[in-house]
C-alpha cells in the first residue's frame, strides 16, 4: 500500500475486501448549498469523521454535505456521474455513491469487480462503467455504475501502484503514475482490455510521489501534481498523450502549493486547480489555481469545514459555446426546426463537469415568445422574424442560448398574363392568369379580379372575380378570366385592371382591343 512519505500512514492497511456498510445521506446540514453556478467539491480526509464540503469556485458560500450514517472513512478519490447526479467516495472501508440532491446514499459493490481498500476513482459518463485502484491488492477494478457487474481491467505485467486514474474516454485508456518511485514514466490500461503501455514525461520535472493527474484529450496532453514539501519547488507538469514527451512544467511561482492531492482541469477557461491537503484546517490558500496563460493564486474557502481537503471535482452550469439554428422544411416554407444548439461536454478525465441533463425550447416572433411553443418544431402561422431559445440544464443551473432570427413572410403574389385581349363586339376577350406565392405563408381566400378603367365601363362587362383559394409558398394557380365585350361596343382600346382580393400583390394593367 502506498504512503506518503515522512508523514503518518494516509490509511490504514486492509488484508481482504472491506467491509461495506449500508449508509443513509439525510440531506444537506450546516450552511445552505452555494446558489452560485459553478460549485466545487472535495473530501475532507481528516474530518472526524471524513466529510464532503462544497463552496463557490471562489470558495464563497458551502458547507457540507449531511452523511448522517454514512460510513466514509480515510476517503482517498472522489468522481461524479451527471446522469445520476451522484458523486463516488472511495475509502479504506468501500466505495460510497452519494446523491448530491439529498435523498439517500448506499454502498456501491457490484459483483465481480474486487473493492480493496480502494482508491481513485475516475469514470466514463458515456460508456457508464466506473474504475479504481485497489490499493491492497495493487489491481484496477471496473464496473458498471449501475452496480450490475464488475472485474478487473487488464494490467498484466505490472503492479499498479499508484494515487490517482484519470481517464481519457476518447482513447479508452486509463492512466496512472507507476509506484512511488521519482521519474517513472506514465502508465495506462485500455478500457477495452487489450492491455498497458507507457507513455514518456521527458522534459518535465520527474514526478516525485504524483498525488493528482488530469487528462486533456482535445489539448493532448496529460497533467499532474506531486506530493512535494513547502520547501520543495513547486510545479505543475504535463506531458504529450501521444508519447511523443513534449514535458513541461509550470511554475506556481507564489500560489499556494501545500502538499497538494487531487488535481481538476477546465479547458474551457484553461484552468488547473489542486486542493492543499497540508493547509489542514487552514482555510486561507486552501485551494490552488494556476492559469494555463499565465498567473494563479489561491482560494480561500469561507465557510464551508476543511480538514485535510484532497480530489476537488468541479460542477458547472452548462456552455453554450454554439448558438441554436432556425431552419426551414424543403417542402413547407412555414415549417421550421430549431436545432439544439453546441454545449460544453463534460471533462471526466479531468473532474469538470457540465453537460446538459436537458433541454428547452422556446420560440418567438419579433421577439415577443409565443405561448404554447415549446417544441423543437413550429409551423408558423403569421409573418415575422422568427427565433427559439434553447435553454440547457444540469444540476448546477440552466443557460440559454438564442438563435438568429429566420424571416417568414406573408403572402404575396404575382399575376402573369397577356397584356393585350382581341375580340369582336358583343365576343369575349379571354385572359389566361398565372399567379405564383412570393411569400412564404399561404393564400386561404384570395381572388382575381377585374377592375374597369374610364370608357371600358360602358364597352366591357367585367366577369365575376376569379377564386385562386389556397396557395402555399412559391406554388401557382393558373385560370382563365373573360370579358364580354358589349355589342353596342365601338372598336377601339379600352384599358382594365387585374387587381388582388383577400391577398396582397401588384395589380395588373391590360387593355381589349374591339376589332371593327
Amino acid at each position: 500500500m502506498l504512503l506518503k512519505p515522512s508523514v503518518r500512514p494516509r490509511r490504514s492497511s486492509l488484508t481482504g475486501a472491506a467491509c461495506l456498510l449500508l449508509v443513509i445521506l439525510a440531506g444537506l446540514a450546516g450552511a445552505a448549498r452555494s446558489e452560485a453556478a459553478e460549485t466545487m467539491y472535495w473530501n475532507n480526509y481528516g474530518a472526524t469523521p471524513p466529510s464532503i464540503g462544497f463552496a463557490g469556485l471562489d470558495g464563497s458560500g458551502g458547507g457540507s454535505l449531511n452523511l448522517s450514517g454514512a460510513a466514509l472513512k480515510e476517503p482517498e478519490g472522489m468522481a461524479y456521474d451527471s446522469v445520476t447526479n451522484r458523486l463516488f467516495v472511495a475509502g479504506s472501508n468501500g466505495i460510497t455513491a452519494i446523491n448530491l440532491d439529498g435523498s439517500g446514499a448506499s454502498v456501491f459493490a457490484p459483483p465481480g469487480a474486487p473493492v480493496e481498500s480502494p482508491q481513485g476513482l475516475t469514470l466514463d459518463p458515456a460508456t457508464r462503467m466506473i474504475y479504481w485502484i485497489n490499493a491492497t491488492a495493487k489491481t484496477i477494478s471496473r464496473a458498471n455504475l449501475d452496480g450490475s457487474s464488475g472485474g478487473l481491467l487488464n494490467t498484466a505485467g505490472t503492479e499498479v501502484e499508484a494515487y490517482r486514474l484519470a481517464i481519457d474516454p476518447s482513447a479508452g485508456r486509463v492512466y496512472w503514475f507507476q509506484g512511488t518511485v521519482p521519474g517513472q514514466e506514465i502508465m495506462y490500461a485500455n478500457t477495452n482490455g487489450s492491455g498497458v503501455g507507457s507513455i514518456s514525461t521527458a522534459g518535465a520535472t520527474p514526478n516525485t510521489f504524483a498525488s493528482g493527474i488530469a487528462v486533456d484529450p482535445a489539448g493532448g496532453r496529460i497533467y499532474w501534481v506531486n506530493y512535494i514539501p513547502k520547501s520543495s519547488t513547486n510545479d505543475v507538469s504535463h506531458a504529450n498523450l501521444n508519447g511523443s514527451g513534449g514535458g513541461a512544467d509550470i511554475p506556481a511561482g507564489s500560489v499556494p502549493y501545500n502538499d497538494p492531492y487531487g488535481l481538476t482541469l477546465d479547458p474551457t477557461i484553461g484552468q488547473i486547480r489542486w486542493a492543499n491537503y497540508e493547509n489542514k484546517t487552514e482555510a486561507k490558500g486552501a485551494f490552488g489555481f494556476l492559469n494555463l496563460a499565465g498567473g494563479g493564486g489561491g482560494i480561500n474557502i469561507a465557510t464551508a469545514p476543511l480538514s485535510e481537503p484532497q480530489d476537488p471535482l468541479i460542477l458547472k452550469t452548462p456552455s453554450g459555446i454554439g448558438a441554436p439554428a432556425v431552419t426551414r422544411s424543403k417542402t413547407s416554407r412555414v415549417a421550421l426546426s430549431c436545432s439544439p444548439g453546441v454545449w460544453g461536454a463534460d471533462y471526466p478525465g479531468s473532474f469538470v463537469y457540465q453537460a446538459p441533463r436537458s433541454l428547452a425550447y422556446q420560440w418567438s416572433n419579433n421577439g415577443a415568445p409565443i405561448a404554447g411553443a415549446t417544441a423543437a418544431t413550429l409551423t408558423a402561422k403569421s409573418a415575422g422574424e422568427y427565433s427559439c431559445t434553447v435553454t440547457a440544464t444540469n444540476q448546477e443551473g440552466s443557460t440559454a442560448q438564442i438563435s438568429a432570427p429566420l424571416s417568414v413572410k406573408a403572402a404575396k403574389l404575382k399575376l402573369t398574363t397577356k397584356k393585350v385581349a382581341r375580340a369582336k363586339a358583343g365576343k369575349l376577350a379571354t385572359f389566361k392568369l398565372n399567379a405564383a406565392n412570393q411569400g412564404d405563408l399561404g393564400t386561404v381566400n384570395a381572388q382575381v379580379c377585374v377592375k374597369l378603367l374610364g370608357a371600358s365601363k360602358k364597352a366591357l362587362k367585367a366577369p365575376r372575380c376569379r377564386r385562386l383559394g389556397k396557395i402555399v409558398g412559391a406554388k401557382k394557380k393558373g385560370g382563365t378570366l373573360k370579358l364580354k365585350v358589349k355589342p353596342s361596343a365601338d372598336p377601339g382600346s379600352y384599358k382594365l385592371k387585374f387587381i388582388f382580393k383577400g391577398a396582397s400583390g401588384k395589380a395588373i394593367k391590360a387593355k381589349v382591343v374591339v376589332l371593327g
